[in-house]
């Protein structure tokens, strides 16, 4: 009996110790004590916590965006403060219509090229000397500069300049050398819906009240019915008015289109204006600057009381200045244009740097920013203005341009010249049927400074390009 109780206890205690060895080996497993295995110590940590939800990434992002936007031809560009690709969507390198995103290409380069102080002159000049009873014997010629923002007061200033100084009497006539600017004044990809309408006025030799006038309708007295035009100002001599606008519902504002061709005396307006608002007014373009200026200062210069013989004019050049007009600097032409990415105001500096250059200003952008160590592909740049819907670039390249711009002599300037907006950002945006664009320069949450560049096209009712901008925009700012 005895040695059957031993024997009994002898194993519970064998079993015991043989579960707390198994204990002992199986708490050593899961510590994060060292074991070696093949030589090397192996530690066996326990699995970190899941790390927080990242912010998506860019390229999520753009996705995203892309992914509710099949249709459209949307692309995406990010330089860092160097001018490198941050990030580069699908179709950054494809050539893409820009609208008046293209305008940055041209104040740029015209603001390096000219520089800064550069102005716009008009000059007010004689074909041979005033003799002393104040007879000019020849005639008296209006030179323009191109200038853009050349007003009817900037008109009656030079008139006053030579009749108050003792002008008597002009025995040829009063003419205009618009010869600056080639004689077309819009370019040939320009829309003929465009053309007739204020944001499309040419870019004339001599251009005046930024070649827009405005039109006065009065409504009919129920929907469909026709409409009057009650005044034009300026009012234009010899205009031919054929109205085709009617009646449209009340609170529908302006739906007017106007056509004109340059240098004729004929318009046509299309269209609706709203119920019971009497003299709607409306914008249009004035299809020959130069005449109008031409008439106002005979008209003026008479009034003072110089006597015009108008005889045949001998067409000699005008080389006796007798009054000069100089425009606000470059830089705050500038600015105008890109707060309100007027058309005629970019074309006409397009146009200058032609004129000054001696060359074809496409060519002249071009090789400016080429030289600049942005190599293009794809680029078909028409006109300085971004009007024409064949103006072709990719998307990098439109961020590398603007990137150069920056970086040049003048480049916090063209950055001032830019708009700001509340999120940070400073740009240029382009907007056309089917087109948005934004190009610009962004804060990053470093504090570095990057340029995208967003583009779309073939966009319809249903794409918020500004949501769209905004969210890519805030995506990038933590790249």
């Amino acid at each position: 009996m005895k040695r059957t109780a031993v024997a009994k206890a002898t194993c519970f205690l064998l079993l015991v110790a043989g579960w707390l060895v198994a204990l002992a080996l199986w708490l050593q497993i899961i510590s994060p004590s060292p074991v070696e295995f093949h030589n090397k110590t192996v530690r066996y940590d326990p699995a970190p916590p899941p790390a927080p939800a990242e912010m998506p990434s860019l390229a999520t992002a753009f996705d995203r965006e892309k992914q509710a936007l099949p249709a459209v031809a949307l692309a995406f560009v990010l330089l860092d403060e160097r001018g490198d690709t941050l990030y580069a969507s699908p179709l950054a390198d494809t050539a893409m219509c820009p609208a008046s995103a293209l305008k940055t290409l041209t104040t740029a380069a015209v603001l390096e090229i000219l520089g800064p102080e550069f102005k716009f002159g008009t000059r007010l000049a004689a074909s041979s000397s005033i003799t002393a009873n104040g007879t000019l014997d020849g005639d008296l010629v209006l030179i323009s500069g191109g200038d853009p923002t050349l007003s009817f007061k900037d008109l009656e200033n030079l008139s006053n300049q030579v009749t108050t100084s003792g002008l008597k009497k002009i025995t040829g006539s009063i003419r205009v050398d618009t010869s600056v600017f080639p004689k077309n004044p819009v370019n040939d990809h320009w829309n003929w819906g465009d053309i007739g309408n204020a944001y499309g006025a040419g870019a004339f030799g001599l251009n005046v009240n930024h070649n827009r006038m405005l039109i006065r309708f009065s409504s009919g007295n129920s929907e469909g019915e026709s409409t009057k035009i009650t005044s034009s100002e300026p009012v234009l001599p010899d205009a031919v008015w054929r109205n085709h606008v009617t009646t449209g519902p009340a609170g529908s504002g302006d739906g007017v289109m106007v056509y004109s061709s340059p240098y004729s005396n004929t318009i046509t307006a299309r269209g609706t204006v709203p119920i019971g608002e009497p003299g709607f007014p409306i914008r249009a373009a004035i299809p020959d600057p130069p005449a109008l200026a031409l008439d106002f200062l005979i008209k003026h210069v008479g009034k003072s009381g110089v006597v015009i013989e108008g005889r045949a004019s001998s067409n000699k050049a005008a080389s006796e200045t007798l009054a000069t007009h100089m425009s606000a600097p470059l830089p705050e032409i500038i600015d105008h244009l890109h707060r309100v990415s007027d058309n005629l105001e970019a074309q006409c500096l397009f146009l200058i740097l032609g004129h000054q250059r001696k060359a074809d200003p496409a060519a002249v952008i071009q090789n400016h920013f080429e030289n600049a160590g942005v190599a293009f592909e794809g680029l078909r740049l028409l006109d300085g203005s971004g009007l024409a819907r064949a103006n072709m670039i990719r998307p990098i390249d439109l961020a590398r341009a603007n990137h150069a711009a920056s970086k040049g002599p003048h480049g916090e300037r063209f950055l001032q010249s830019l708009n700001t907006h509340p999120s940070g950002f400073r740009s240029k945006n382009g907007a056309m049927s089917g087109v948005r664009t934004e190009v610009g320069f962004l804060t990053m949450a470093d504090g570095r400074q990057a340029t995208f560049a967003l583009m779309a096209n073939g966009l319809t009712g249903d794409g918020d390009f500004r949501a769209i901008r905004d969210r890519l925009l805030d995506a990038a700012r933590t790249r």
